[in-house]
């Protein structure tokens, strides 16, 4: 411990001499400072770049987000013309040694807004007054921030109290469903024995129908089918008494109505038709 005390007197001591054998602080040369533009300042150029510490530097300019662009070695004071500046925004300038470089170096961040000239005769209002775009755009982009957070903490309480309201709903509709399933239990033994009955019952009435249906199938399988089919008709013949009937059983083509179908497509087409197609002869009667 006495030694790192020791040692710190030591370096004091030197660079008290090194500065009084100088007339100048040995600091300024490791170290510069930037004294302008000041840091986070908003300027219109030219700018004025100016430093304590070596006199000479390698100066370079750079807009954010962009390469830095090389001025060359300047001497303290001189000043960055406007063609430097393409547009608003910020930027960092930064010094170097040309001898150490980053070893002995500096950097310094600054705001350049570009204002519009004044017409003739009217007052200009201070530069300082005057809130730069960006400033704008973050005081802007805050108060939106700060309404959208307020927005979202308002829904967020409008939730809250609908998931309160959807829990208190949960509770009463189980709370409803305990009290079904108590009753449900208790009719489920008489729901289950009056549809056994049903059910032995509909069994009962299946069978007694296939029974019937037996019965009907036995009965059609001896009936034989119609063979001939005809109509009741005006008769057509000029010479005979108006008024009088005759059955039809064949086409003009003298072919008999075998089938119902062969007979109604000529009924349909006969003016003098009196009556639907009826079974006219069977097997029996030729």
């Amino acid at each position: 411990m006495l030694r790192t005390i020791l040692t710190a007197v030591v370096c004091a001591a030197a660079v008290f001499a090194g500065d009084l054998a100088f007339r100048r602080s040995l600091l300024q040369d490791v170290r510069p400072i930037i004294l302008t533009p000041t840091d986070q300042t908003v300027t219109t150029p030219p700018v004025r770049v100016q430093w304590e510490g070596p006199p000479q530097m390698r100066v370079q300019l750079s807009l954010a987000g962009t390469e830095a662009v090389d001025l060359g070695i300047q001497q303290s004071p001189f000043t960055v013309g406007p063609e430097h500046f393409p547009r608003d925004g910020g930027y960092a300038i930064e010094i170097e040694s040309p001898q150490y470089g980053a070893w002995v170096a500096a950097e310094r961040r600054f705001q350049v807004h570009t204002h519009t000239q004044a017409p003739e005769g009217a007052p200009a209002e201070p530069a300082a007054t005057e809130p730069s775009t960006e400033a704008r755009d973050l005081r802007q982009a805050l108060e939106t921030a700060r309404a959208e957070r307020d927005r979202e903490a308002d829904r967020a309480r409008q939730l809250s109290d609908e998931l309160a309201g959807v829990r208190e709903e949960n509770q009463r509709l189980a709370r409803q469903l305990d009290a079904l399933a108590d009753t449900a239990e208790d009719d489920a033994d008489q729901q289950t024995g009056e549809l056994e009955r049903r059910l032995a019952q509909t069994l009962d009435e299946n069978r007694l129908l296939a029974d019937d249906n037996v019965l009907l199938r036995q009965r059609l399988a001896t009936v034989n089918p119609c063979s001939v089919w005809g109509y009741y008709a005006l008769l057509r013949s000029q010479t005979a008494t108006a008024g009088r009937r005759m059955l039809v059983v064949s086409d003009p083509r003298g072919q008999i109505f075998r089938a119902q179908v062969e007979c109604e497509g000529i009924r349909q087409a006969d003016p003098g038709a009196l009556s639907v197609c009826l079974c006219i002869g069977t097997p029996w009667a030729g």
